[in-house]
């Protein structure tokens, strides 16, 4: 099974996520909350990087 680059980004941001979430909070809702922003900063922050480096390809 071959994945691409994105798919794998997006699943290694899911991962580290979840385990950042359960490390740093006591309960669920706080978890929730903090994993999908971690989440949402991880594959972001991967796509402006990409967008600002396409130029330099």
């Amino acid at each position: 099974m071959v994945i691409s680059q994105f798919t794998a980004m997006v699943l290694f941001s899911f991962f580290v996520s979840v385990v950042f979430a359960v490390l740093s909070k006591e309960n669920l809702r706080d978890q929730l909350i903090y994993g999908a922003k971690v989440f949402v900063a991880f594959v972001g922050i991967a796509l402006a990087l990409a967008w600002i480096m396409y130029p330099f390809a």
